[in-house]
């Protein structure tokens, strides 16, 4: 049986759902389910880029890969040659992603993403005759709004602003997750679901950037990835000794991924090898804490450690560079498991059809023979779009650091939303579903 969600599929005649423990167990580790494993033992999705094949007599279908990114570099690229294609390949693929019989809006966070892609759609349709959305928040170190509101004015586009308050979370926690169809923590998704509640009363496709910070070096642990180079020259009885205890005496703060939280995360990563260091510093739950709050651990130690994921991916792209290796463990993971499953359910919740230009083909492939050394300008991430955009977006927009859509939930849970957490995180909620150590929760 298939179908293009889990649902149908619960419905099956002698089906009888029982929850995935593999599945689980990598969820607490990623915030989603990464691969083919869904929440259901005997549900698998299939993976992007793939195609199952199912002949009349077979006993059972074949799956195939299609397409893959081989990072085969054009080493004749300069500098300035990069950031022109870049723009007309970008360009390019908005042009297509706009071709429509309905109307076409643009998701606006502020970033360099979404606001490329507003400044495109205007140049690509002559106007700025056209609907932006954004989010808003009252804790200032989550809020891009004014960001977007800049872009917004800049373009001349008529822009909406969604402000996502505790109270709009609390009302649409249970519903938003009816559409993911399993557990899913990316704190974005509830915000995405309001945008796109806003905009089907304007549009029916919406433009969105997912996709630029894989392709074009946008997360921090990319530049990371380069400091640690220089950090593990110093000595190793210093780093440890020294520069951790320092860092681990800095005060927990509830910013968004601030400094502290930054800082701490990056000395004990830096002291692993590349892949599980790029795990280290997107983990959610280590493995020992895993095993800690889940019930009967020893029913999960068969599974291999989450790490393998991101290992497995590191060893299997055939790029001889480290950078674009790691862009191709987020290429594999991240993007499809995490950032397009938010993406598509929220927006199809709505019935509303988001596009994402970053992904086009001709653009991807194109990125995949670029230098790494053009995507990073020293720890400048998004370099190639940044000088890309610099005619056509305000300086604030163009040197404006990554911040990335969250909610501020870690303030939210201890305050506004503190009698739910009390009440779906109480000892007995916890244990009476059998997965989980209500004590150690």
């Amino acid at each position: 049986w298939f179908s293009s969600e889990i649902k149908p599929l619960l419905t099956v005649s002698g089906y009888s759902p029982t929850p995935n423990l593999e599945a689980l167990y990598h969820f607490l580790s990623f915030n989603y389910i990464p691969g083919s494993l869904t929440a259901y033992n005997d549900i698998y999705e299939l993976r992007p880029g793939h195609r199952l094949e199912l002949k009349y007599g077979d006993k059972e279908p074949k799956i195939k890969s299609y397409f893959d990114i081989n990072y085969k570099i054009n080493p004749e690229l300069n500098k300035l040659e990069c950031v022109h294609k870049s723009l007309d390949y970008l360009t390019k693929a908005v042009e297509r992603q706009l071709i429509s019989d309905v109307p076409v809006g643009v998701m606006l966070s502020g970033g360099m993403d979404s606001s490329a892609l507003v400044a495109l759609t205007a140049k690509v349709r002559g106007n700025s005759d056209f609907h932006t959305f954004s989010i808003g928040f009252e804790d200032h170190s989550f809020d891009e709004a004014p960001y977007a509101r800049i872009v917004a004015n800049h373009i001349g586009t008529t822009h909406h602003e969604i402000l996502i308050t505790p109270d709009k979370v609390l009302e649409y926690l249970p519903k938003y997750l009816s559409y993911i169809d399993e557990p899913y923590a990316d704190g974005s998704a509830i915000p995405t679901y309001l945008l796109s509640k806003c905009a089907k009363e304007y549009v029916t496709v919406l433009l969105s950037g997912e996709g630029g910070d894989e392709f074009f070096t946008g997360y921090d642990t990319h530049p990371a990835f380069l400091v640690r180079k220089y950090y593990r020259k110093l000595p190793k009885l210093m780093r440890q000794r020294f520069i951790r205890p320092l860092v681990d005496f800095m005060p927990v703060s509830h910013k968004k991924l601030s400094f502290e939280f930054k800082a701490k995360r990056f000395v004990r990563g830096a002291e692993l090898d590349v892949p599980n260091a790029h795990f280290f510093w997107r983990v959610v739950l280590s493995e020992d804490v895993k095993k800690s709050v889940l019930n009967q651990p020893d029913r999960f130690e068969r599974f291999s450690y989450s790490d393998q994921f991101f290992e497995k991916a590191y060893n299997r792209c055939k790029s001889a560079d480290e950078l674009n290796r790691l862009l191709y463990i987020d290429f594999s993971y991240h993007l499809p498991d995490d950032l397009m499953i938010k993406n598509d359910r929220m927006t199809m919740a709505h019935s509303l059809e988001a596009r994402v230009p970053f992904t086009d083909i001709d653009l991807v492939k194109f990125l995949s023979t670029v230098p790494s050394k053009y995507k990073m300008n020293h720890l400048q991430a998004k370099y190639l779009l940044r000088e890309a955009m610099r005619d056509y977006l305000p300086n604030k927009i163009i040197n404006k650091k990554k911040v990335g859509l969250e909610m501020p939930y870690s303030s939210w849970l201890r305050n506004e939303m503190r009698e739910l957490a009390e009440d779906v995180l109480s000892k007995s909620n916890l244990n009476s579903t059998g997965l989980f150590n209500g004590s150690n929760v």
